[in-house]
């Protein structure tokens, strides 16, 4: 072999090496899209966490040891928020897991006390939810409200347009925060109408 292969072999190893190299820190397709989108997301008010939640759906055995000492099974999940620009206060609070156990329905209702006692919401209420819940986003692992702001918690999706999965998100957010608003605003206005009623002055 002369000199003038070595120094090619030389090369295309140096070249290789090098290329090689920046190749591994690039980041890939998926990741360059789930971060345009959200980029993309803070446009539209929206914040973007990694969280992590209880996994309702986890298995028997990851809920006990075979001892007998019970598990408490997470799952890593990405919630978008939106806070309320008019927060007020007993606002709803609760979170609504999506679950694949065959032994509960296609969503289970998981609902944290919050000094307002989500037994006066309404049937009528809950209905607007579960309408709303239609509209969002699929991968959804989770709803949830809390006092300052709305949540949705799952995965991206990056096999539609970006802007689909936002406007999507956007307006099921937008719809839960205008309800929930409006309907203390409902409450507030009722027990006015009713303590007014009882008055004796």
């Amino acid at each position: 072999m002369n000199k003038e292969h070595v120094a090619f072999l030389l090369i295309s190893l140096v070249f290789l090496i090098v290329f090689g190299g920046l190749i591994s820190i690039l980041p890939s397709r998926r990741a360059r899209q789930i971060g345009n989108l959200r980029i993309l997301a803070r446009r539209y008010d929206l914040e973007i966490s990694l969280v992590q939640i209880p996994d309702v759906n986890a298995s028997l055995t990851d809920r006990v040891t075979a001892g007998g000492i019970r598990l408490d099974p997470q799952k890593r999940c990405v919630a978008w928020s939106k806070r309320y620009t008019d927060p007020c206060s007993e606002l709803p609070v609760w979170i609504d897991y999506v679950s694949t156990s065959p032994e509960f329905e296609a969503v289970r209702w998981h609902r944290l006390d919050s000094g307002q006692s989500t037994n006066l919401l309404t049937d009528s209420y809950w209905r607007e939810v579960s309408r709303i819940k239609i509209g969002l986003p699929s991968r959804c692992v989770a709803i949830e409200c809390t006092p300052t702001e709305v949540r949705w918690l799952g995965y991206e999706v990056i096999d539609s347009t970006a802007e689909e999965f936002i406007q999507r998100m956007v307006q099921s957010i937008d719809e839960l925060l205008e309800l929930n608003v409006s309907t203390v605003k409902e409450q507030v206005k009722s027990k006015e109408q009713h303590e007014s009623a009882t008055d004796p002055r």
